[in-house]
């Protein structure tokens, strides 16, 4: 298993994490860090490739993304981007389905 595409992706959900606690984005709109979330999507197109092959995966890993994508959601119930959170919620939804889908 590819344990550094692993790295990347468990570090790149937790800088996500933290930035979408809270409104650090200013006038009650949480952060969103666009460029962060491209590499994730980026990062999981690599890391589906190498789960196709080795047939496996890190439960850690499908925790911490989970979990990432559910901050997109809850993030939404309190600032007032909730449209561009639920957005990035739904890309990041469909983009797990499709790694992790058959």
């Amino acid at each position: 298993m590819e344990l550094n595409l692993e790295k990347e992706l468990k570090k790149i959900c937790i800088e996500l994490s933290v930035k979408l606690r809270g409104n650090g984005g200013g006038n009650g709109n949480a952060l969103i860090d666009h460029d962060l979330i491209q590499q994730l999507h980026t990062t999981l197109d690599a890391y589906k490739e190498t789960i196709h092959k080795e047939e496996m995966v890190s439960k850690e890993l499908v925790w911490s993304l989970l979990y990432t994508c559910s901050r997109f959601y809850i993030q939404s119930n309190y600032s007032r981007n909730a449209v561009d959170l639920m957005k990035e919620y739904d890309e990041l939804n469909n983009k797990l389905l499709y790694v992790f889908g058959n």
